[in-house]
């Protein structure tokens, strides 16, 4: 499952708040760390919304939003990008990932 900790609970408040914005289920109980991608059609999933989730952080960061008392939008979601983008690597959806960065 996607690990979090005491540091990056940040990162995880915003996962999970983005993924509801998105409405995927899967990709909120991937964010909260309720559940593992077990297949390539999972992946492709987790990977697109977290794309959709990355756009609408960047329209909140840009407008200065704050989220659920979270200001530093782009730094939590960096670290959110590294921790989805080493876990498909660990999880053989390597390629997967390439193709949808590709694509945007």
């Amino acid at each position: 499952m996607l690990e979090f900790n005491e540091n990056t609970k940040n990162a995880q408040t915003l996962a999970v708040y983005y993924a509801k914005k998105v409405g995927n289920q899967l990709l909120i109980d991937f964010m909260a760390s309720l559940k593992d991608v077990t297949s390539p059609e999972e992946a492709k999933a987790v990977i697109d919304g977290f794309w959709e989730m990355t756009d609408m952080a960047i329209d909140d960061n840009s407008n200065g939003k704050t989220i659920e008392g979270i200001s530093d939008i782009e730094f939590w979601m960096h670290k959110l990008f590294n921790k989805v983008y080493g876990y498909m690597v660990r999880n053989g959806f390597e390629d997967h990932w390439n193709l949808a960065a590709d694509q945007r």
